[in-house]
């Protein structure tokens, strides 16, 4: 493609080599594609490239909070050059394994305590410049899920169920969301998850943090623990969310249950959400890659509202519907 030629060829040009090997990183959810860039030989440095569509991200955000969270200490890359013109970022490379990579080996808790110690630093980001995640936002997010994932994945039968179940959404939705403004509200990264999240040489990497809000303060702990793509043991998430409520100056560890149950309230606003955008992402924008994680996640979501008297009603809608998305799903494999 003509473009992604002119962005190779800015890469060379910035790095100051002539012919680079430029290799393709995972693809994401959002419209940016990265890749990995270094010498043909292999034996410099290696930079990590943005290719991101001007009109549809925050290319000037990406940048300012890479300069905000590295004055406090938190491990982001370090932008090394930009053309936001034209939507093209080179950083530094915090290495090739995500958290993703990391679970299940014998790295798996050095980095999920380095993920989990980084949290109340990040916590203490302020900026002008950092939007209120406020509760028409949160509420609009939730409601994600009938949109795209009833109505627009499954159709009639999902417009039916949608129909069917308002009262009992809205009420999971007033649940959560009251429960998530209640808590104190600092800096969330909003997607502090096992594919942002890097473990290289004993050291954490965070990237993807140009979304940052002020919000609930246990949104990101949330987003770590009952994570889209991996599922966690409750007696690790436990474990994990005890360390961070003990680290907190935000929180009480003493009162246990009933920060369990906030964090699970957000969690569960949160996962709505995320099946909400993954049946975007193949209506609207044509990308298939995450409707592998609808049932999962959806089962997840079953479970963590059983457990609690307000979601109780939600987790048999849930129950309803994962016959019809399935069906839904598989009709598109």
């Amino acid at each position: 493609m003509h473009e992604d030629s002119v962005f190779f060829h800015w890469c060379a040009r910035t790095t100051q080599i002539e012919a680079p090997f430029i290799q393709p990183l995972a693809v994401e959810a959002s419209h940016r594609r990265f890749y990995r860039v270094q010498s043909p030989n292999q034996t410099t440095s290696t930079w990590v490239a943005m290719n991101s569509p001007p009109a549809l991200e925050q290319n000037e955000q990406f940048v300012f909070l890479a300069g905000v969270f590295a004055d406090h200490g938190i491990p982001v890359p370090r932008i090394i050059a930009t053309d936001l013109e034209r939507g093209f970022v080179l950083m530094s490379d915090l290495g090739a394994t995500e958290l993703a990579q990391i679970y299940g080996t014998k790295n798996e808790q050095p980095a999920l305590e380095a993920a989990v110690a980084t949290l109340p630093t990040l916590q203490t980001v302020r900026s002008e410049h950092i939007p209120v995640y406020d509760e028409a936002r949160l509420n609009m997010e939730f409601d994600l899920f009938d949109q795209w994932t009833l109505r627009g994945l499954m159709g009639h039968e999902g417009a039916v169920l949608a129909a069917s179940g308002a009262k009992v959404l809205n009420a999971a939705k007033i649940a959560c969301v009251t429960t998530m403004l209640e808590q104190p509200q600092t800096c969330v990264h909003r997607d502090y998850h096992c594919r942002n999240l890097l473990f290289n040489q004993n050291q954490l990497g965070v990237v993807d943090f140009q979304d940052a809000l002020l919000g609930p303060a246990l949104y990101d702990i949330a987003s770590l623990l009952r994570d889209c793509y991996y599922r966690h043991s409750e007696a690790q998430i436990d474990l994990y969310l005890r360390s961070f409520l003990q680290q907190s100056p935000l929180f009480d560890p003493a009162d246990f249950n009933a920060l369990k149950r906030a964090f699970d309230l957000t969690a569960v606003q949160r996962q709505i959400k995320a099946l909400g955008i993954f049946a975007r992402l193949h209506l609207r924008d044509n990308k298939s890659s995450h409707l592998v994680w609808i049932k999962p996640v959806l089962q997840r979501l079953v479970e963590v509202t059983g457990a609690y008297e307000e979601t109780k009603a939600l987790s048999q809608l849930l129950r309803n519907i994962q016959p019809g998305l399935s069906d839904a799903l598989g009709s598109l494999a």
